[in-house]
């Protein structure tokens, strides 16, 4: 932060507007960073999560125009926790590898989304559905309570119930989890399901922000935020992660891409430092590993 407020033109990074604004831009990512948390501590990793928001977005915008609001929103929340179901269930029940099963949903949900719009976007939602995304409750962005609230959420589900203790041991070692008559694909099935579910409320929030529905809706977002992941201390490979430490990771990237915006550099070189970011993390937290074992 230091960094960046000394370089943006005339200090504008430390603005109270930029300040509190920029968080909002992070949220949908936050939330959903939450799910592949647990995931990648599993060994596992989701790469359809982008996808799915465009798809759950799609099916929020085309049900309410034909029923309304209320079930718009239960269809993409729906949409959503079956997009990471199917995930699961190809994961778990036929041993698929989970990076060739997401890496084919990625495109498979991206494709229908495109299918149902006909790449047309629905705009015009309710007044009061953009408070989400839009409206702030005194100075906090409204989603970024949304974002705490999922954090804390998560943070007791990993430090305070079996359930992060199970996702800590499958990653450490399958094979002795199973042994151990721990319930791996019922975790798993789990933990997937729960990532499409983040991923429908990441496309509500989006939606909300800029009232409109569209298919390309989270694009590349699975690169940034398996990249706050492990900036945040999540071992790649499985069997050590941290909430806090994901919401750091994202943080840290939100403070980098938003002073590097105010510099006025291209969104693609914007990528391509995400993409460095990532290679050095893992490459220096697996030196960290390596050394703690060491010793």
């Amino acid at each position: 932060m230091l960094l960046m407020g000394f370089l943006s033109p005339d200090f504008s990074f430390w603005d109270a507007e930029n300040l509190l604004g920029f968080p909002r831009h992070l949220a949908e990512k936050g939330i959903m960073a939450c799910g592949m948390t647990l995931i990648i501590m599993t060994g596992g990793i989701d790469l359809s999560i982008g996808s799915l928001v465009g798809l759950a977005g799609i099916a929020l915008g085309y049900t309410w125009l034909s029923w309304g609001l209320l079930p718009g929103l239960g269809m993409a929340l729906l949409v959503g926790s079956m997009g990471g179901l199917i995930n699961g269930l190809l994961i778990t029940r036929w041993a698929l590898p989970p990076l060739v099963v997401t890496l084919a949903t990625m495109a498979l949900y991206r494709g229908v989304a495109m299918i149902i719009s006909r790449a047309q976007p629905v705009s015009n939602f309710p007044e009061p559905f953009g408070w989400w995304g839009q409206g702030y409750l005194g100075p906090i962005p409204a989603q970024f309570l949304v974002w705490a609230l999922t954090v804390v959420l998560f943070f007791l589900i990993v430090e305070r119930t079996p359930v992060g203790r199970y996702a800590t041991a499958i990653g450490d070692n399958e094979r002795a989890a199973l042994f151990a008559a721990l319930p791996v694909r019922r975790i798993k099935l789990w933990l997937y399901s729960a990532s499409g579910l983040l991923c429908s409320v990441g496309a509500i929030l989006y939606t909300s922000r800029v009232s409109t529905a569209k298919a390309d809706a989270g694009l590349g977002w699975e690169l940034e935020i398996i990249t706050a992941v492990i900036l945040g201390g999540t071992q790649i490979t499985g069997g050590r992660g941290t909430i806090l430490g994901t919401f750091l990771g994202v943080m840290i990237l939100g403070v980098v891409r938003n002073g590097l915006t105010l510099m006025g550099m291209k969104e693609e070189w914007q990528f391509m430092m995400a993409g460095i970011i990532l290679i050095v993390t893992a490459v220096v937290n697996e030196r960290m590993v390596e050394r703690a074992a060491a010793r």
